[in-house]
């Protein structure tokens, strides 16, 4: 029985958006004043550009279920196959929670001043990330065909709360003339220092996640068509809501005003009082956890479609490769993600050791993330050197981006400059990357041996 193809383009480009818009990113880099602004534009040339362009071509010569995984095992063999796999999908699991708790914390807004210290209280937000957990669940067995309206919402919330952000400062500025001082020189000021480019490797993780949908191929309509319009369709939907974003913030509110903590809904709320429409915040809020949670459903379902097609190639346990026989669908792999991400979340809740040992496992996952871009950008440029006909421009494009991410992993290796002690930070950090990649490598040699035994028999 094969998977279903239920996602049309409509449905593509909005699990795009959904899935790597985050808003928070916005805030973030509002609060880094208007170099921010370049630092946005650097990454879209030398990481978003050459993502979506390594996106659209190995989709379109290897259109298979599993993306990353898929190609990266037909170009380099299954360990590596594997590996970048396994990188993408444990990654994600460690990513769950904070995006949940990010959530909930913006959730509270949605009923007024009076409910915002329920974001603070562990209760409320262990309940409302479980739920969240079983809904994306449920609507991942019962099939795409229900379930993408889940993502298609968050797309749509994402979209008209960065859209309703532009005008709303705009008419502030309008109103009150610009916040910051925005001298053409202020866009340059500091960009080669230490603190801008730790910064731009932060921007480009916050553009990750074209090769998200290819992980989902199987179940996508027309895909060696359809999957590339999206990327260019999102793509200019995710750029503008990042640079549009963040230079909205900068022109309504001052940079010192603008806390990176609590996010977006902050610097929405008091850009809403400012203006005399307090009841925006509330609107807004709900347009984010709307985000949120379609982020939530869009990442959850393409790190279970990596387990599935891991457990077909039989180099994670056969049951993950199991489809349901009434809705089509890995629900072997989504009900196992599924309760692994929970222990994760209760882990972030239970004691002081435990949560401090969950905060490094979070450190680690940019640089666990990344190498399985790694193994995208070379696989792109290893296709491209063995077809003679294949163009220069896409090759420096693609290598342009292989280079940007290797940066990136160098910088996030640095620790920062308020760390007391460095070699304790590198060594928790590089031990966290050696773990997943250990955990890795021991799976695939057990299932290995098994597979062997099998044969034999």
């Amino acid at each position: 029985m094969e998977l279903a193809k239920t996602l049309g383009l409509r449905d593509v480009v909005l699990f795009n958006v959904t899935a790597i818009v985050g808003l928070r990113w916005i805030a973030i880099a509002a609060a880094a004043g208007s170099t921010s602004i370049t630092l946005w534009f650097a990454a879209m040339l030398l990481f978003f550009l050459p993502q979506g362009f390594a996106v659209m071509e190995l989709t379109r010569r290897m259109p298979a279920e599993g993306g990353i995984y898929a190609w990266t095992r037909e170009t380099f063999g299954e360990f590596h196959g594997f590996l970048a796999g396994w990188c993408y999908w444990t990654n994600n699991l460690v990513y769950f929670p904070g995006l949940l708790v990010y959530v909930a914390g913006v959730s509270v807004y949605v009923l007024g001043i009076g409910f915002r210290a329920r974001g603070e209280d562990a209760g409320f937000v262990l309940v409302f990330s479980m739920s969240a957990l079983v809904l994306v669940t449920l609507a991942n067995i019962f099939g795409l065909s229900t379930g993408k309206w889940i993502s298609n919402i968050g797309g749509l919330g994402t979209w008209l709360t960065g859209a309703t952000l532009v005008v709303l400062a705009g008419i502030a500025a309008w109103r009150f003339g610009l916040a910051n001082a925005m001298p053409i020189d202020g866009f340059f000021a500091g960009l080669m220092s230490y603190e801008k480019l730790s910064f731009l490797s932060s921007i480009c993780f916050a553009f990750a996640g074209l090769e998200l949908l290819p992980v989902l191929a199987g179940e996508v309509q027309e895909a060696e068509r359809t999957i590339p319009r999206a990327v260019v369709i999102a793509g200019i939907a995710i750029a503008s809501i990042y640079t549009l974003g963040t230079l909205a913030l900068l022109v309504a509110l001052p940079a010192a005003e603008i806390n990176i903590i609590s996010g977006i809904v902050q610097a929405i709320a008091a850009l809403s009082d400012r203006l005399g429409i307090p009841w925006a915040t509330n609107l807004l809020a709900l347009l984010v956890t709307l985000g949120g949670i379609g982020g939530l459903m869009a990442w959850f379902t393409g790190a279970a479609r990596i387990a599935f097609v891991a457990g077909v190639d039989r180099f994670l346990p056969a049951g993950f490769g199991k489809i349901h026989p009434r809705y089509g669908t890995p629900y072997v792999a989504v009900i196992v993600q599924a309760v692994v991400a929970m222990v994760f979340v209760l882990m972030s809740f239970v004691g002081a050791s435990v949560e401090e040992a969950y905060l490094v496992l979070l450190d680690t996952t940019l640089l666990v993330y990344f190498i399985p871009y790694v193994y995208m950008f070379a696989t792109q440029l290893r296709v491209r050197t063995a077809d003679p006909e294949a163009g220069r421009v896409g090759t420096l494009i693609g290598a342009a981006g292989l280079t940007t991410t290797l940066v990136a992993m160098v910088i996030s290796l640095l620790p920062p400059a308020d760390v007391s002690s460095p070699w304790l930070y590198e060594t928790k950090v590089v031990g966290g990357v050696g773990g997943f990649l250990g955990a890795g490598a021991f799976v695939y040699w057990r299932e290995q041996r098994s597979r062997a035994r099998s044969s034999r028999e």
